[in-house]
Protein backbone atom coordinates (compact mmCIF):
# COMPACT_ATOMS: atom_id res chain seq x y z
CA UNK A 1 0.00 0.00 0.00
CA UNK A 2 3.31 2.20 0.66
CA UNK A 3 4.70 2.03 -3.37
CA UNK A 4 1.08 2.97 -4.57
CA UNK A 5 0.49 6.05 -2.18
CA UNK A 6 3.49 8.17 -4.30
CA UNK A 7 1.91 6.68 -7.34
CA UNK A 8 -1.65 8.32 -6.25
CA UNK A 9 -0.35 11.44 -5.59
CA UNK A 10 1.81 11.88 -9.08
CA UNK A 11 -1.39 10.71 -10.35
CA UNK A 12 -3.71 13.37 -8.67
CA UNK A 13 -1.24 16.40 -9.54
CA UNK A 14 -1.30 15.30 -13.17
CA UNK A 15 -4.81 15.25 -12.91
CA UNK A 16 -4.86 18.33 -11.73
CA UNK A 17 -1.80 20.42 -14.12
CA UNK A 18 -4.23 18.85 -17.14
CA UNK A 19 -7.32 20.21 -16.10
CA UNK A 20 -6.10 23.91 -15.50
CA UNK A 21 -4.65 23.78 -18.83
CA UNK A 22 -8.33 22.51 -20.33
CA UNK A 23 -10.08 25.42 -19.51
CA UNK A 24 -8.49 27.87 -21.06
CA UNK A 25 -10.89 30.69 -23.01
CA UNK A 26 -10.21 32.59 -26.22
CA UNK A 27 -12.62 35.61 -26.61
CA UNK A 28 -13.34 36.94 -30.16
CA UNK A 29 -13.95 40.97 -29.90
CA UNK A 30 -16.13 40.64 -32.77
CA UNK A 31 -17.89 37.51 -32.19
CA UNK A 32 -21.32 38.38 -30.13
CA UNK A 33 -21.55 35.24 -28.56
CA UNK A 34 -17.98 36.10 -26.49
CA UNK A 35 -18.75 39.88 -25.75
CA UNK A 36 -21.67 41.43 -25.68
CA UNK A 37 -21.60 45.43 -28.15
CA UNK A 38 -18.80 47.36 -27.07
CA UNK A 39 -19.68 50.94 -24.82
CA UNK A 40 -18.04 53.81 -26.05
CA UNK A 41 -16.72 56.34 -22.98
CA UNK A 42 -14.61 59.52 -24.17
CA UNK A 43 -13.67 62.07 -22.11
CA UNK A 44 -16.86 64.27 -23.45
CA UNK A 45 -18.78 62.91 -20.40
CA UNK A 46 -16.32 65.75 -18.55
CA UNK A 47 -16.66 68.24 -21.18
CA UNK A 48 -13.51 67.17 -23.63
CA UNK A 49 -13.89 66.77 -27.54
CA UNK A 50 -12.46 63.23 -28.11
CA UNK A 51 -14.35 60.71 -30.41
CA UNK A 52 -14.02 57.17 -30.52
CA UNK A 53 -16.01 54.26 -32.50
CA UNK A 54 -16.07 50.33 -32.59
CA UNK A 55 -16.48 48.84 -36.25
CA UNK A 56 -17.00 45.49 -35.84
CA UNK A 57 -18.32 42.45 -37.81
CA UNK A 58 -18.71 38.95 -36.78
CA UNK A 59 -15.78 37.02 -39.40
CA UNK A 60 -13.52 40.19 -39.22
CA UNK A 61 -11.37 42.32 -36.48
CA UNK A 62 -13.02 44.59 -34.48
CA UNK A 63 -11.17 48.47 -34.72
CA UNK A 64 -11.65 50.92 -31.85
CA UNK A 65 -10.38 53.79 -33.27
CA UNK A 66 -11.15 57.61 -33.18
CA UNK A 67 -8.92 61.04 -32.42
CA UNK A 68 -7.45 62.02 -28.67
CA UNK A 69 -8.24 65.60 -28.08
CA UNK A 70 -6.41 67.76 -24.91
CA UNK A 71 -9.01 70.47 -25.94
CA UNK A 72 -11.50 71.37 -22.60
CA UNK A 73 -9.10 69.48 -20.61
CA UNK A 74 -10.00 66.27 -22.17
CA UNK A 75 -7.64 63.10 -23.27
CA UNK A 76 -8.71 60.13 -23.15
CA UNK A 77 -10.73 57.68 -25.10
CA UNK A 78 -12.07 53.72 -24.26
CA UNK A 79 -14.22 51.04 -24.84
CA UNK A 80 -15.55 48.38 -23.13
CA UNK A 81 -16.91 45.16 -23.27
CA UNK A 82 -19.17 42.66 -21.21
CA UNK A 83 -18.35 38.80 -21.24
CA UNK A 84 -20.72 36.45 -22.32
CA UNK A 85 -19.66 33.67 -19.87
CA UNK A 86 -17.06 33.74 -16.82
CA UNK A 87 -13.68 33.40 -17.01
CA UNK A 88 -11.68 30.11 -16.41
CA UNK A 89 -9.13 29.56 -13.86
CA UNK A 90 -6.17 31.07 -15.37
CA UNK A 91 -2.64 32.69 -14.27
CA UNK A 92 -2.28 34.96 -17.19
CA UNK A 93 -4.04 36.35 -20.54
CA UNK A 94 -2.73 37.30 -23.58
CA UNK A 95 -4.34 40.21 -25.89
CA UNK A 96 -3.40 40.05 -29.56
CA UNK A 97 -4.05 43.07 -31.39
CA UNK A 98 -2.62 45.40 -34.47
CA UNK A 99 -1.51 48.55 -33.59
CA UNK A 100 -0.57 51.87 -34.57
CA UNK A 101 2.12 52.49 -32.72
CA UNK A 102 1.05 53.99 -29.30
CA UNK A 103 0.00 52.71 -25.89
CA UNK A 104 -3.06 51.83 -24.49
CA UNK A 105 -4.33 50.39 -21.29
CA UNK A 106 -6.24 46.76 -21.12
CA UNK A 107 -8.56 47.31 -18.21
CA UNK A 108 -10.19 44.64 -16.31
CA UNK A 109 -13.56 45.20 -13.94
CA UNK A 110 -14.96 42.74 -11.43
CA UNK A 111 -18.21 42.83 -9.68
CA UNK A 112 -16.19 43.89 -6.19
CA UNK A 113 -14.91 47.33 -8.42
CA UNK A 114 -17.04 50.72 -7.65
CA UNK A 115 -18.24 52.65 -11.07
CA UNK A 116 -14.75 54.00 -12.64
CA UNK A 117 -12.48 51.99 -11.24
CA UNK A 118 -10.83 48.77 -12.90
CA UNK A 119 -7.29 46.64 -12.63
CA UNK A 120 -5.24 47.88 -15.44
CA UNK A 121 -2.12 47.24 -17.06
CA UNK A 122 -0.34 49.23 -19.82
CA UNK A 123 1.18 47.72 -22.90
CA UNK A 124 2.52 49.68 -26.12
CA UNK A 125 1.47 48.66 -30.03
CA UNK A 126 4.18 48.48 -32.73
CA UNK A 127 2.63 50.87 -35.76
CA UNK A 128 1.40 48.35 -38.73
CA UNK A 129 2.41 44.70 -36.68
CA UNK A 130 0.44 42.66 -34.92
CA UNK A 131 1.65 42.33 -31.55
CA UNK A 132 0.62 40.11 -28.30
CA UNK A 133 0.71 41.11 -24.85
CA UNK A 134 1.12 38.18 -22.26
CA UNK A 135 -0.35 39.51 -18.71
CA UNK A 136 -0.41 38.33 -15.24
CA UNK A 137 -2.49 39.50 -12.36
CA UNK A 138 0.76 41.14 -10.95
CA UNK A 139 0.45 43.37 -14.22
CA UNK A 140 -2.28 45.14 -13.20
CA UNK A 141 -2.63 48.04 -10.59
CA UNK A 142 -6.20 49.33 -9.27
CA UNK A 143 -6.77 52.48 -10.71
CA UNK A 144 -9.21 55.17 -10.62
CA UNK A 145 -9.20 58.43 -13.11
CA UNK A 146 -5.13 57.81 -13.82
CA UNK A 147 -4.29 57.40 -9.69
CA UNK A 148 -3.57 54.16 -8.11
CA UNK A 149 -6.74 52.60 -5.70
CA UNK A 150 -6.93 50.33 -2.78
CA UNK A 151 -9.35 47.04 -4.29
CA UNK A 152 -9.49 43.69 -3.71
CA UNK A 153 -6.93 41.19 -5.14
CA UNK A 154 -7.76 40.11 -8.65
CA UNK A 155 -8.76 37.08 -9.92
CA UNK A 156 -8.78 36.42 -13.45
CA UNK A 157 -12.02 34.90 -12.90
CA UNK A 158 -13.76 37.02 -11.55
CA UNK A 159 -13.56 39.10 -14.62
CA UNK A 160 -17.01 40.50 -15.93
CA UNK A 161 -15.85 43.46 -18.36
CA UNK A 162 -12.38 44.22 -20.49
CA UNK A 163 -12.01 47.37 -21.31
CA UNK A 164 -8.85 49.84 -23.81
CA UNK A 165 -8.18 53.10 -22.84
CA UNK A 166 -5.95 56.01 -24.65
CA UNK A 167 -4.63 58.90 -22.74
CA UNK A 168 -1.59 59.82 -21.67
CA UNK A 169 -1.96 62.97 -22.97
CA UNK A 170 -1.82 61.49 -26.76
CA UNK A 171 -3.03 63.51 -29.07
CA UNK A 172 -4.81 62.77 -32.98
CA UNK A 173 -6.00 60.30 -34.47
CA UNK A 174 -5.70 56.09 -32.98
CA UNK A 175 -6.27 52.80 -34.35
CA UNK A 176 -6.31 49.43 -32.61
CA UNK A 177 -7.45 46.40 -33.90
CA UNK A 178 -8.62 43.79 -31.32
CA UNK A 179 -8.22 40.37 -32.33
CA UNK A 180 -8.17 37.80 -29.17
CA UNK A 181 -7.73 37.89 -25.63
CA UNK A 182 -7.17 34.26 -24.21
CA UNK A 183 -7.21 33.24 -20.60
CA UNK A 184 -5.08 30.21 -19.84
CA UNK A 185 -2.04 28.87 -17.55
CA UNK A 186 1.56 28.41 -18.48
CA UNK A 187 1.58 25.17 -16.88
Amino acid sequence: MLKLFPLYIVTLVLFHLLSIKAFAMEIQFDNPNHVKEGRISNDTVMGGLSASQLDSQQGQNAVFSGNVSLDNNGGFASIEFQLRQTAPYSDRITLRVFGDGKRYQLRLKTAKLSFGEAYAADFDTQAGQWSEHTFTVTDFQPRFRGRNISAPALKFADISRIGLLIAAKQQGPFSITLDTLIFDSHI
